[in-house]
């Protein structure tokens, strides 16, 4: 009974010998399954792509003259307005009670004229006549007219102090659409808080900013892609309109510290994005046409060299290559390589000078 069962094993590693021996003769003959693709002429493109804000270059920020209660909102968001409109009526600050006693003088003064200017122009009237002596009659002029500078000085006063303090009311520096109201009815505020924001839209432009490295080159007037599949949003004709010249220190988002540089970019449609979205850029910043090319995909990198594996007689074979610029999808291959052949994409640890190879386009 032992004899066969010893039997029995040796017949089913005889069998599992078999089988290896099978798959390794048809992986011979057959060979390696790979993708591949022909090196071609073509257009090389090298992009820099990079996340940024939508945002206007007239966007203003009103923000509280003096401390005090919000009362008097005239505009909501999402309202155009005019430079000069009221946005929000002055109130519950000490520098309106002080507004408000001002007033109330300039008043009594403007009273106190009417009536030196009624007693002015009956006393011209005699003088003319000759029923009042010239003093008399200067005397009075003269007390009219100091009223009337005492009055337009008061004027001023109160003017230039409602408008430095915010207590006449808030009103639009700008003109554009209200895109921001930070304060509700009600609400304390203290001075130098934020009340609302104006922007221009007719201005909008992208601003982002890159690693200094990058930045350096990025030029003006270079093409770029501004995108936002959510929104399904896309410009193809956005153009650098600025490339800023100090790098400033930056957090990533890993956490780490980086030198990065503010670029502007500017629309090239007419097409609308909200204010404050987030876009795509990818910005052109060198083309070759005409150049022998391969996908990126097959090209690696070997003790500091770059290599293809290419495909001839059915097997893989091993070949340093120069290539020059690196774009978005295609290598330039400068030597090395000839129209035509084919190399292997994205060649796995499976790939080796002289294996048999079965390639698919």
């Amino acid at each position: 009974m032992k004899l066969f069962q010893n039997k029995k094993w040796i017949a089913i590693g005889l069998g599992g010998i078999l089988v290896v021996a099978a798959a390794a003769a048809m992986t011979v003959n057959s060979g390696v399954a790979v993708e591949t693709a022909a090196a071609e002429q073509g257009e090389v493109t090298k992009l820099l792509k990079e996340t940024g804000t939508v945002e206007s270059k007239s966007s203003i920020t009103v923000t509280a003259k003096n401390s005090g209660e919000i009362k008097g909102m005239a505009v909501s968001e999402g309202a155009q307005v005019t430079a000069g409109d009221l946005l929000m009526a002055g109130g519950g600050s000490s520098a309106a009670l002080d507004i408000k006693s001002q007033k109330a003088e300039l008043s009594g003064l403007q009273a106190q004229y009417s009536q030196a200017r009624e007693l002015a122009d009956k006393n011209k009237a005699l003088y003319e006549q000759g029923a009042l002596s010239y003093q008399e009659y200067n005397a009075a002029n003269t007390a009219a007219k100091q009223l009337s500078a005492q009055i337009a000085a008061l004027q001023y006063s109160i003017e230039s102090y409602a408008e430095s303090t915010g207590a006449g009311g808030v009103t639009a520096p700008i003109s554009g659409v209200l895109t921001g109201v930070f304060v509700k009815e009600g609400e304390s505020v203290a001075a130098g808080a934020p009340l609302f924001e104006i922007s221009n839209l007719d201005d909008v432009y992208v601003k982002t900013d890159f690693i200094a490295e990058d930045a350096d080159l990025i030029r003006e007037g270079d093409p770029v892609r501004i995108y936002n599949e959510d929104a399904g949003f896309s410009d193809d004709l956005g153009v650098v309109k600025k490339v800023f010249l100090k790098a400033e220190d930056k957090m990533s988002d890993l956490g780490v510290a980086q030198k990065r540089v503010t670029v502007e970019i500017s629309f090239g449609t007419a097409e609308k994005i909200r204010l404050g979205s987030n876009v795509e850029v990818e910005i052109a910043v060198e083309k070759k046409e005409n150049v022998l090319r391969i996908p990126d995909l097959a090209v690696f990198e070997k003790d500091r060299k770059d290599f293809v594996y290419v495909v001839q007689g059915g097997k893989a074979g091993l070949r340093e290559v120069k290539t020059g610029l690196e774009g978005e999808d295609y290598t330039e291959i400068v030597s090395g390589l000839s129209a035509g052949e084919l190399v292997i994409l994205s060649p796995g640890d499976d790939i080796s000078d002289g294996i048999r190879v079965k390639g698919t386009k």
